[in-house]
Order: C-alpha cells, then structure tokens, then sequence
C-alpha cells in the first residue's frame, strides 16, 4: 500500500511542479533532478499548490555578469533568484502558482562549502531553500526581514533532515 500511495503522490507532484535543470558550467559535481525538486517543493509546497521553477547553473564568469547587471555587484555569487512577476502586483498568480529562475554558481558554491566546511550537499540544499524563498518574496535587506527568512531556512532545513546552516558562519 505504501508504494502506491507514493506513486500515486509522486504522480500528482509531477503534474503541479514542473522542473527544469540546465547546467552550463564546466563541473558535473551538482545535485540531481531528484534532489533539487525535494528541496524546492519541501519550501514552497506551503504556500504554492503550484510551481515552475527553472534551476540554471554557470561557470563564474557568466554568475558574475548576471550579478553585475542584475545587481550592480561585481563578483560571481551563489544564487541569484529571479521571480516572474517580480515587482508587480500579479506576484501571486491566479493559480496559486509560483514562477521563477534560480542561477547557481558551482564554482563559488564549492568553494563555499569548503572554506565553511560543510558538506556540498547540504550547502546546496541551503542555497536553494535560500533561493526559493526569494522567488517567494522574502528578503533580506534588514534585521527583522533577516531573522524571518533565516528561521524559515532553518526549520526547511531540519525537515529535510540537515542541520542548522547559521551554526557554522554568518552571512
């Protein structure tokens, strides 16, 4: 019974979360579909009934002029979220539907990852939770923004069985 009911909800994910991965950097060392649609959904399953979400990956080079042009900051960066409808007052589709980009950098993301000594997994997990957040429209930009979407990160985190990712550095 368990694995009916499994495919039965494997089924029904597919038909509200589409996912679509591109990898354009030079490394293979990146989560898998499985993977990333777990962390994805496991975010913004809460608040969204659905989700199109593109996961894209550049070498540093690309990563820092997506930054510098989208930003103004000029460096590669971890992820960068870009949400349809950013900015206007249709965020929220009609269908309850979540639509965005999420530009990883492996590069940085590995480096990251052993200069803070976690496992490249884990801090893929939190980059993306990170990243799906942003898409939702939480941010950053002071204080008590700040405390929400870390403990937003945090609890995500826990549920998906890794650990807290602040106990090791501050952004």
């Amino acid at each position: 019974m368990k694995i009916a009911k499994k495919k039965l909800f494997l089924k029904h994910l597919y038909t509200v979360f589409d996912l679509s991965i591109s990898n354009h950097s030079h490394t293979n060392t990146v989560p898998d579909t499985k993977q990333w649609r777990q962390w994805i959904w496991q975010t913004c399953k809460n608040e969204y009934y659905y989700a199109n979400i593109a996961v894209i990956l550049y070498d540093e080079e690309a990563a820092r002029e997506l930054n510098f042009n989208y930003r103004q900051k000029n460096y590669a960066t971890n992820v960068l979220s870009f949400a349809l409808n950013e900015g206007e007052s249709v965020f929220i589709s009609e269908k309850n539907e979540l639509n965005g980009d999420l530009i990883f950098c492996p590069q940085v993301i590995e480096r990251e990852a052993a200069e803070q000594n976690k496992s490249l997994l884990a801090h893929y997990a939190h980059l993306t939770i990170h990243g799906v957040l942003h898409l939702m429209g939480y941010d950053h930009m002071n204080d008590e923004e700040a405390e929400i979407m870390e403990e937003l990160e945090i609890r995500i985190m826990h549920q998906l069985g890794y650990a807290n990712p602040y106990t090791q550095d501050e952004y």
